[in-house]
């Protein structure tokens, strides 16, 4: 809730304490009549197929029962936590109002304080007399500043009783949806009753039970839809379970059109009440995350196989044939069509009406987005006849919009895990012949389905949760592998002069943003040095073409190069921290510039431009990567640790916070300062080997070594102390530059030499930057 008004807290009754006891009691007759039930059927005197049911499931019902009890355990916990927490703030708040009142102080509903004494009054009693004048003056101002800082106190307090509040109303309502998922409502679930309401419904007719059973039977709580969502197997009551099943089987020989109209006899809300309930069933049925367990064992499981029949056929059966009206031609391709089309179009809609929490890692959403993918594939490269321009791309992007937001359903597309579900008897899925069909095409201006998809692939790049981490970076690998194998098709869409950055920049920025966390990973850096993981293998001569693809978007290209030249800084910069000992960093550094520019040769090569011109659009390109108003921090690779699990320095005072917050200090001026030595310097001589830079290169790596805390005092140095003013901070690099009076012409190879005097692992690291730099040492990670 919002900070409570005074009125509200001064009637405000806490009596949650005193609901607990009774709430108890409840729990323990729920578990006394369990244990009951079990012992009347175990000392049955019977035996056979018949007794080993009848056991079975008093012990599903006795663990249900127990379960429960267990729900309203913690309802009674919440609300004796709450009456904890919340009565001795709102005491506190009430006394405090009571004493000011009674002080000649008025507290209004905001709870500001005012002094109500009656200063003229008293002025006037004092009749001219200074020492009681001045008294007066003296009380009006200590009772002022009295005002003022007991308006802090009580606006301080109302604002935690607010958020207390909104905490234990959240605990008590998870403790209820539990309660509720749990009760006997649902308890009286069977697949006889779900064939009598989808009579009902089919013939026009409800009841207020037969829409709540269906609600109840599709309802999860919310750990269990955390848990949906983290990809983890979710128990739901074998009656509930049962009875989506008979629905299920009863919707098996509706098409998918009376799918869509089932209700439309019902009133409005009924209608949408009905729609919602069979589309989360739909979804809950196919996923296989959802179980049911008996006895310590799983009994069954939701999969594609529990789908309507028709609905799983749309979803498996290719969606695309050779048109039969139209002949082929060697000089204008092949017609197609979409046989089902319509019906595409209408599941897409109704899958619209269900609840989004409930669409995450089910089998439906993969098909969806296979069938997406390989409609969107097949009318990139033939001939759709169809009076309505791109209406099957935009059929393709809705089917990629409805389930793109499913992580796991994404990950799977992209990664080819748990997609042989998707596909007919015989079959077999290529994950990777699908990220071509949805990255490989113009999408004619429809491209919200496929920039869905690929942000909902590096949604969690930084989860601390280990699954979720390692299935970004699977997603991330597989977008990353096939733009690295597959640039020329990217770059010349259909052979000709179009790439992907021309004609969909969208989705080649939500690409470049994506992958930008695994820059690191691209050249071999340890997942541990940046938190990421699963990303697998890049060969080192190809990731050059990963930035040629992301470079085909002047935008994507700023944000995905900024991200590959603060990576270099952090490197530089932490080899300088770490006493320059980490010789890799060098090499990871010089790898990661030598593909970027590269990679920006290689796609600006693609526009045959002249040298002028490209000279020009580098040098526009690196200018704007220090652009600090650009400058931000969400997709930017975040050095955390070291493969020895020793702690690295961030930059300049920026925290790993700082990072995951986008950084408070973005916008600051050191950011500029953080980039410096790292983006290279391009000039009419343009040196594609990063040296042109080296002396800013070193100052970079000399910036980290005063970060570290307690570092030693280096301008006491001999050879480097001359770079550090009197007050031992370094200088800047122009200082150092214009030492000699000579532009740097002395004084930076000077600082070069002086650099490699005091830390002689640099030259290791600057024969591991020209090593990256050598193409005859690139290979696979």
């Amino acid at each position: 809730m919002a900070v409570p008004s005074k009125t509200t807290v001064l009637n405000w009754i806490v009596d949650l304490g005193y609901l607990a006891p009774t709430i108890e009691s409840i729990a323990k007759g729920i578990r006394d009549n369990a244990s009951t039930m079990y012992k009347t059927i175990d000392g049955l005197n019977w035996s056979g197929r018949g007794r080993i049911g009848a056991d079975g499931r008093a012990e599903r019902e006795r663990q249900q029962m127990g379960v429960l009890a267990d729900a309203f355990d913690d309802l009674a916990t919440a609300c004796r936590n709450g009456q904890a927490r919340l009565e001795p703030m709102v005491t506190s708040a009430r006394q405090t109002v009571a004493v000011l009142t009674g002080d000649g102080y008025a507290v209004a509903e905001n709870w500001y304080v005012s002094d109500k004494y009656n200063y003229p009054a008293a002025l006037v009693l004092a009749r001219g007399n200074q020492e009681q004048t001045d008294q007066i003056n003296q009380l009006q101002t200590d009772r002022s500043n009295e005002a003022a800082n007991q308006t802090v106190a009580l606006q301080r307090l109302a604002a935690d009783i607010g958020v207390a509040d909104d905490e234990v109303a959240t605990t008590i309502s998870t403790a209820l949806a539990t309660i509720e998922q749990l009760s006997p409502a649902a308890a009286g679930l069977n697949p006889i009753l779900a064939q009598h309401d989808l009579a009902s419904w089919k013939s026009g007719k409800t009841t207020p039970d037969q829409l709540e059973r269906l609600r109840v039977a599709t309802r999860l709580t919310p750990d269990q839809l955390q848990d949906l969502l983290d990809g983890k197997p979710v128990d739901l009551p074998q009656e509930r379970y049962d009875y989506l099943r008979g629905l299920m089987r009863g919707l098996d020989g509706m098409s998918v059109s009376d799918l869509a109209r089932l209700g439309d006899k019902l009133p409005p809300d009924q209608q949408g009440t009905l729609r919602t309930g069979v589309v989360d069933a739909m979804q809950l049925m196919s996923n296989p995350q959802i179980e049911t367990v008996g006895d310590g064992t799983v009994e069954d499981r939701g999969g594609m196989i529990q789908l309507p029949t028709q609905v799983r056929n749309l979803l498996r059966e290719n969606p695309v044939r050779r048109s039969e009206k139209y002949g082929s031609s060697e000089f204008i391709g092949n017609f197609i069509d979409i046989p089902r089309e319509a019906d595409f179009g209408v599941f897409v809609d109704l899958l619209g009406k269900g609840t989004p929490a409930l669409a995450q890692g089910s089998d439906l959403d993969r098909g969806l987005l296979k069938q997406g993918a390989e409609i969107a594939g097949a009318s990139a490269v033939n001939l759709v006849p169809d009076p309505k321009p791109h209406s099957v791309t935009d059929l393709a992007d809705r089917m990629l919009d409805r389930a793109g937001g499913d992580r796991l359903a994404v990950h799977d597309l992209l990664y080819g895990s748990n997609m042989q579900c998707t596909v007919t008897e015989g079959g077999h899925y290529d994950a990777a012949s699908h990220v071509g069909d949805i990255i490989g095409r113009d999408w004619h201006g429809h491209e919200d389905g496929v920039t869905t998809v690929i942000q909902t692939a590096g949604q969690y790049s930084m989860s601390t949760d280990p699954t979720l981490n390692r299935q970004a970076g699977e997603s991330a690998w597989a977008l990353a592998s096939y733009a690295s194998t597959h640039s020329q098709e990217l770059l010349h869409l259909d052979g000709g002069s179009q790439s992907i950055g021309m004609v969909n920049a969208n989705m080649t920025k939500a690409l470049g943003q994506t992958l930008a966390t695994y820059i690191p990973s691209m050249v071999g850096v340890p997942d541990d040095m940046f938190g990421t993981h699963g990303f697998g293998p890049i060969d080192q001569a190809n990731v050059k073409n990963i930035f040629a693809v992301i470079d085909s978007n002047k935008d994507a290209a700023i944000d995905f190069n900024r991200a590959a030249y603060v990576t270099v800084a952090q490197m530089n910069q932490t080899f300088g921290a770490q006493g320059g000992t980490n010789f890799a960093l060098g090499e990871w550094a010089g790898r990661i510039d030598a593909a970027a520019q590269s990679g920006m040769q290689l796609e600006l090569d693609g526009r045959k431009l002249d040298l002028a011109e490209q000279l020009k659009y580098e040098q526009s390109l690196f200018d704007s990567l220090k652009d600090v108003a650009a400058f931000g921090g969400k997709h930017i690779p975040r050095l955390i640790g070291s493969a020895t699990g020793e702690s690295l320095a961030m930059p300049l005072g920026f925290s790993l916070s700082d990072f995951t917050e986008l950084g408070v200090k973005v916008a600051a001026p050191e950011v500029k300062n953080w980039l410096f030595g790292a983006v290279p310097e391009l000039g009419p001589k343009a040196d594609l080997d990063g040296y042109g830079s080296q002396a800013k290169q070193f100052y970079n790596i000399l910036q980290g070594m005063t970060l570290t805390p307690d570092h030693p005092d280096y301008s006491k140095d001999p050879n480097i102390g001359r770079y550090f003013d009197g007050n031992g901070n370094l200088m800047s690099f122009e200082q150092i530059k214009h030492l000699d009076g000579k532009d740097g012409a002395t004084s930076l190879p000077v600082f070069k030499g002086q650099m490699k005097n005091f830390m002689p692992g640099l030259v290791a690291y600057d024969d591991g930057w020209r090593a990256a730099h050598d193409p005859a040492e690139w290979h696979p990670r």
